[in-house]
């Protein structure tokens, strides 16, 4: 449907207010109906087409002229334009004679588009409203305010004139727009007793109702005196029943009160529905602008408020979704199931009650002496609020309650040393004013590593929600898998602070920072916005710990707030991040050397193993390292020998003795020759190679130290290529003055013979 407003020139002094309200009615009612028509509708300001508004009237209305119709010719038009559940329902119950005895329908152009009588795009002018510019009249414009102690609701009047511009006149046969003892379409559901139709007016407040079940139910009571008002108004009542809204307040009343909203109802739109208009959505939407009433007695089910929409109960309401829309329970009325969403708000009075309440981003608002029933409270997605404005902790279980959820204690004044804690069985306990409050969380909710938070809700109550907080830490960069690895000056190391939400880094003030068990620092460096925040760490020269860890964080003036602008906790920063990071910037240093053989005379061919040790683990790479002798000799670094000893801080070298080898009496190692290689600890750090020697007394090379036995001391003896013994001057003297065979005192059994045996010289073999 398309409602076109043609704004007279009166207009031009009405409030800018006015056209809005106006807006705000023409788009409520067609989004409301689907009828493919389009209504061209005059407003007016203090006038209505140019005439003046009667006295005491806040507003009036006028359709065009639509031509004569009989009740046949209704009837067929409402059967054949009926979809809706409530129109089928309705329409079935019209008698297939005519119950006004040949009566003419003056039901105006609008409705005559709606029921495809007329042209729906015939631009001629549909009807006219205006409304009051009197002194006493002091509008409230707003849609969704109440009005002041004397105002007027606007948006009310625009849509009892509107409407009835569509339809929403009732005639009776004593009373026409442009025929005389005309009838409307309203007339055909009033009802006095069931099955019995009430087709004539009465005294104020007598007994004529709307029903579209044959008279078995009311939808409300009609006004039923001219004098009164219009017929198609509901009887406002004052204490007799009145319009189906809320203590009887509803936007189609005859007589409108100030200081109230007397909004569009369900039965209102029910009512229009059967004038022919169709409706866009079920009855169990609550649409924009619609207030949803369940009187008591009354039970409803299955209801979606939508934004903008209200539900009212006074009596049962079973399964209903906040969709945006709201809802208020009276004193006496229920509501079993309801789920509020972000942008909703279900306030309940004292004397009713809500029972299996899920709060998905919305506020369920409990006034003091309102009931919460028996089944756990639950919180869905996050934003939610609970506010409880009694003065004890409800019974219920609180179930879901996450970042972003928020228990407004509006009952206990906020304390300045208000504290709340987790007890076990996931009990929240706030204490204040020396009062303790348990909150019974459900116990199988998992808040481990979360911290809770306390603070006033900027109306007095207490407020308690859960702060951001660091769920874990963990290190990452060069050399780091998994949380392992051995690092030197001039790493980086970034620590990642996973949140439990998304907080919001402010460092106009200052930079926060990661203090480290090593003596260094970590300086945020990103993750603003997000739940991740990083933070980055430059390992510098003395820097040193077997394991890095988080030892404190400071803020250094910088603030980190989540969107709801709770502060967060940083009390989980100061942790050991999984794995062992160990940060090493001390240069290895040797710890001793052993041989193997570690004595004796070791000749041409033979063997000896050097192992070199450290004070840590080390690598050798690049290259091949050897040790150099003070025999001139060089042991080489061997690899499979080093891998053979299963010790990280150990490296094998191997000396294999040649003849030609300087003959030495002590073995010495008097250095390292690296050769290309670079021995270097896990961490990277270069070796400390400067004071590497030693000498192995005991342990010779192509040697034999002089030897005594009985009083003869044989001379040292050097060793030839075939490990025998070389006749030098000293030797050869000796040899000549005792026999060849006493130079073999002290040797090893097989040593072999001088290689010359110079007979010159008068050696004899004995």
């Amino acid at each position: 449907m398309q409602i076109n407003i043609i704004y007279d020139s009166s207009v031009n002094s009405a409030p800018a207010a006015f056209k809005t309200a106006v807006s705000y009615v023409v788009n409520l009612l067609d989004a409301a109906f689907t009828n493919n028509v389009t209504l061209n509708i005059h407003v007016g300001w203090g006038e209505i087409g140019g005439a003046a508004l009667n006295a005491n009237d806040l507003g009036e209305s006028e359709e065009a002229e639509a031509p004569r119709y009989d009740y046949t010719t209704i009837r067929d038009a409402l059967i054949a334009h009926g979809t809706s559940a409530d129109q089928l329902a309705a329409f079935a119950t019209l008698p297939a004679s005519d119950p006004t005895g040949g009566g003419v329908f003056d039901i105006g152009r609008a409705e005559a588009k709606a029921l495809g009588l007329i042209n729906a795009d015939d631009t001629t002018i549909d009807g006219w409203v205006g409304f009051s510019t009197s002194a006493n009249t002091d509008w409230s414009f707003n849609p969704t305010a109440t009005p002041g102690p004397n105002q007027y609701y606007l948006v009310g009047s625009i849509e009892h004139e509107i409407t009835e511009v569509m339809g929403r006149d009732s005639e009776l046969g004593v009373k026409g727009e442009h025929y005389s003892n005309g009838w409307g379409v309203p007339d055909l559901f009033r009802f006095s007793a069931p099955g019995v139709r009430e087709l004539a007016s009465g005294a104020v407040h007598s007994t004529g109702y709307f029903s579209i079940d044959d008279g078995a139910t009311s939808l409300g009571s009609w006004n039923n005196h001219i004098a009164k008002g219009d017929l198609g108004d509901w009887d406002s009542g004052y204490g007799s029943g009145g319009g189906p809204g809320p203590f009887g307040n509803d936007s189609f009343n005859n007589e409108s009160d100030y200081g109230v909203i007397n909004g569009l109802t369900q039965n209102d739109l029910t009512l229009m529905q059967v004038l022919g208009w169709d409706p866009s959505l079920p009855d169990n939407f609550v649409i924009n602008g619609e207030i949803y009433y369940v009187a008591s007695g009354q039970t409803a089910a299955n209801l979606v408020v939508q934004p903008g929409g209200t539900l009212d109960v006074s009596g049962i309401a079973d399964s209903a979704i906040l969709h945006g829309g709201n809802a208020e329970v009276y004193n006496g009325g229920v509501i079993h199931g309801i789920t509020v969403e972000a942008g909703a708000t279900l306030n309940v009075d004292a004397g009713g009650s809500a029972d299996g309440v899920f709060i998905a981003g919305g506020l369920a608002d409990f006034n003091n002496n309102a009931s919460t029933g028996t089944t756990p409270i639950v919180f869905e997605g996050s934003g939610g609020t609970l506010e409880i404005d009694g003065h004890a902790a409800p019974t219920n279980v609180i179930s879901g309650f996450a970042i972003g959820d928020t228990i407004d204690f509006y009952g206990a004044n906020i304390g300045s040393n208000a504290t709340v804690a987790l007890l076990p069985g996931n009990v929240l306990e706030l204490a204040e004013h020396n009062k303790t409050y348990d909150f019974q969380l459900d116990p199988n909710d998992n808040f481990a590593g979360q911290t809770f938070g306390v603070g006033g809700d900027g109306y007095g109550g207490t407020a308690i929600y859960l702060l951001p907080s660091v769920l874990s830490v963990t290190t990452s960069g060069t050399g780091i898998t998994d949380g392992n690895g051995d690092l030197d000056a001039g790493h980086s190391v970034t620590f990642t602070l996973n949140m439990s939400d998304a907080v919001t880094v402010d460092t106009t003030h200052g930079t926060p920072t990661l203090l480290l068990n090593d003596g260094g620092v970590a300086t945020y460096a990103g993750g603003s916005g997000s739940d991740a925040l990083t933070f980055s760490y430059a390992v510098a020269a003395g820097d040193n710990t077997a394991d890095l860890a988080v030892s404190g964080f400071q803020l250094h003036g910088a603030s980190l707030t989540d969107t709801y602008g709770h502060q967060a906790s940083m009390i989980g920063a100061a942790t050991n991040p999984n794995g062992i990071l160990q940060i090493d910037t001390t240069a290895p240093e040797t710890s001793g050397v052993t041989a193997a053989p570690m004595t004796g005379t070791e000749t041409a061919g033979a063997s000896i193993g050097l192992t070199l040790a450290f004070n840590e683990a080390v690598t050798v790479s690049g290259g091949t390292p050897s040790l150099t002798l003070n025999n001139g000799a060089n042991a080489i670094y061997d690899t499979a020998a080093t891998m053979a000893l299963h010790d990280p801080t150990k490296l094998a070298f191997d000396y294999l003795v040649s003849g030609s080898d300087n003959p030495t009496s002590s073995l010495a190692l008097t250095g390292v020759s690296l050769n290309g290689a670079a021995i270097a600890d896990l961490a990277g750090n270069a070796a400390d190679l400067s004071h590497v020697n030693a000498s192995f007394a005991g342990l010779s090379v192509n040697d034999a130290p002089a030897f005594s036995d009985s009083g003869l001391t044989r001379p040292e003896l050097h060793f030839g290529t075939a490990d025998n013994i070389v006749l030098d001057s000293s030797t050869s003297s000796f040899a000549s003055a005792y026999g060849l065979e006493y130079l073999y005192l002290g040797l090893p059994a097989g040593t072999p013979y001088p290689p010359v045996p110079d007979t010159s010289s008068g050696f004899h073999l004995v």
